[in-house]
């Protein structure tokens, strides 16, 4: 990026902001705290939040075949629609009250209020109540006239029936109904009902057309808040007659962003980013790495100091998938929706399924590699087209006697993990390389080789294999100098006793952490055997429970519970396949890298509607 500084004189500062908009190149510099400030700028930024909630309401209306458009301009659309969404809440309020005393009702069953007042007026009485059955007494029958009209949920409703001014006296509740008529009522449900269908439905026809014209209208409205941004950011000098502004722009467009400002009567400047600057980050990938962007920007930005690591977690991100995943016919669904999909998918969309391509052919190898498709454990199938391949596969039946018991993917898991945050740690002394220079990178460097020397001096011993007298002192040699970086360079510029606590410290971190960092990669081989074997029981299941049944109705019963349970196995692995890589990521991997994030998107000042 190159820092671009402006001085504007007034009578022209309007019509620049015009054509420095159309070309679209400049991320102005904002002046946050004068924009939070701004009551204009914070309203227009809450009417852009209500345009999207409103978007998402609309788009999850059912798509309806009738199609209309919303006989309201575009100034008065949203509010029309909130309208109309606060007036269903309503109706859902007066609905849970009027049903709830409608249900008041029901023990009683039909009756009529004029007949009741037409006794009241003879000279009787009528008096309702509810009481436990338990404690319902029969005597009452007699010395009040009570007639049970209803029994409900251990409950007794009953009306007594005496002369007016009897004075009844019962060890039961009073039963006190509502105003309303149960006939009024149900009028007013049954209107309320209707009303809301209405809206409804005219919500389903107008859907299509409110969120177009959704879109476009906060597009606009976020043009404004672009420039009242810009307006908010800059500094006016001499009496005002100058106007200020920084922004920043991509170094290759330097050039031509020169050649517009020398035909326009303007003060620039161009220059390189200190390290204080805030300077906005655009990310610049290959056609794979940029698959993984969306990865990356889940979590954070990078600075703009900092490297940007989606080339370097990709491929670790589409393995992790594969081996959460760890069913090779899985894998096979999810290439082949993606690819049919891809065709004729919208350029927005292309990315994400092209990614999603990747990660179905690794999801694939994995499932072949570890002999499980579908569930079917192809270890352990008589199938004479397997013969020659199944002591392949990469099981414990097969390699465990030589693993110690161990499951090969469980041993492959912890050494990708530890793969991963040495690759981390080398990113971490690359950064730090070129932030600080190389002496403060070598602590970092000194502990990436010193674990790679233990694991070779400790390792090997374990695995039967005896290292030469000569390699072993030169080995030694070797984490001598890594000791030496470790505790008397890890804080170059700094006493020696400071830097031999940082490396005391540093000790007791990697001790803890590099242990519990690498047993995280262990969840890559036990979600994926989850999967498996979770697969494997609903294949048992649809075979074995429905061995006696007819034929026909044993493919129905096969066929359902196939579909059903593979259906819900598929689902979790994808939710495990898609948190867990990240969470290894983000945390183990970011963390060995020395990752801080919180950069700024760069987002040039331009015209969003066409």
């Amino acid at each position: 990026m190159k820092k671009l500084s402006l001085l504007i004189f007034y009578k022209e500062y309007q019509s620049f902001l015009g054509e420095l908009r159309e070309k679209g190149m400049v991320h102005i510099h904002e002046n946050t705290q004068r924009s939070a400030e701004d009551a204009n700028l914070q309203a227009k930024l809450m009417l852009i939040k209500r345009a999207g909630e409103m978007i998402s309401h609309m788009q999850s209306r059912n798509e309806a075949e009738r199609k209309e458009k919303v006989q309201v301009d575009d100034e008065h659309l949203l509010e029309f629609l909130e309208g109309l969404y606060t007036r269903l809440d309503q109706i859902d309020q007066q609905l849970s009250v009027l049903q709830k005393d409608y249900s008041l009702y029901r023990p009683w069953g039909k009756f009529s209020r004029e007949k009741i007042k037409g006794l009241e007026a003879a000279g009787w009485e009528l008096h309702f109540f509810s009481v436990p059955e338990q404690k319902y007494q029969a005597e009452w029958e007699e010395m009040y006239d009570a007639v049970v009209i209803g029994e409900m949920m251990g409950q007794k409703y009953f009306v007594t029936v005496t002369h007016a001014g009897t004075d009844v006296n019962l060890e039961a509740d009073p039963y006190v109904f509502p105003q309303a008529t149960a006939e009024e009522l149900a009028e007013q449900i049954e209107s309320l009902q209707k009303e809301s269908l209405k809206i409804g439905e005219e919500l389903d026809y107008i859907s299509l057309d409110a969120i177009d014209r959704l879109k476009e209208y906060r597009l606009r409205v976020g043009e404004i808040v672009d420039k009242m941004k810009v307006e908010d950011a800059a500094e006016t000098l001499v009496d005002e007659k100058v106007i200020a502004l920084e922004g920043w722009i991509p170094a290759e467009k330097e050039d031509e962003m020169r050649s517009f400002l020398e035909t326009r009567d303007v003060y620039f400047e161009f220059s390189r980013p200190t390290p204080e600057d805030d300077v906005p980050v655009q990310l610049k990938n290959g056609w794979y790495s940029r698959l993984f962007e969306p990865v990356t920007e889940m979590f954070a930005l990078p600075q703009y100091k900092e490297l940007d690591l989606t080339p370097f977690l990709a491929p670790f991100f589409m393995l992790f998938f594969g081996m959460c995943m760890g069913d090779g016919g899985y894998g096979l669904i999810i290439w082949a929706v993606c690819f049919f999909l891809g065709r004729k998918a919208k350029p927005s969309v292309k990315g994400y399924l092209l990614l999603g391509q990747f990660l179905g052919i690794t999801t694939v190898f994995v499932g072949i590699v570890t002999g499980s498709f579908f569930g079917i454990a192809l270890d352990s199938v008589e199938w004479p087209w397997l013969k020659g391949v199944k002591e392949y596969f990469l099981t414990e039946a097969n390699y465990g006697k030589y693993l110690g018991g161990y499951n090969p993917m469980m041993i492959i898991a912890v050494v990708i993990g530890i793969i991963q945050i040495l690759y981390g740690m080398c990113l971490n002394a690359a950064r730090l390389t070129k932030l600080f220079g190389f002496k403060h990178a070598l602590s970092t460097l000194g502990w990436v080789i010193a674990i790679i020397v233990l694991g070779v001096v400790i390792g090997l011993p374990m695995l039967k294999v005896v290292l030469p007298e000569v390699v072993k002192y030169v080995l030694y040699g070797i984490l001598a100098i890594c000791a030496i970086a470790i505790y008397f360079l890890n804080s170059p510029g700094k006493g020696i006793f400071t830097n031999i606590g940082s490396g005391l410290w540093g000790t007791y971190n990697m001790a803890t952490g590099l242990l519990g960092d690498t047993l995280s990669y262990i969840r890559l081989f036990a979600i994926g055997l989850t999967g498996s074997i979770l697969g494997g029981v609903f294949n048992t299941l649809a075979f074995e429970l429905t061995g006696g049944l007819p034929f026909i109705v044993k493919f129905i019963a096969v066929f359902l519970i196939l579909i059903i349970g593979h259906s819900i196995n598929f689902g979790l692995c994808m939710i495990s396949s898609f948190v867990h890589p990240m969470r290894l990521t983000f945390v183990e991997f970011y963390k060995n890298a020395g990752f801080e994030g919180g950069g700024k998107q760069y987002e040039p000042f331009r015209k969003k509607v066409k």
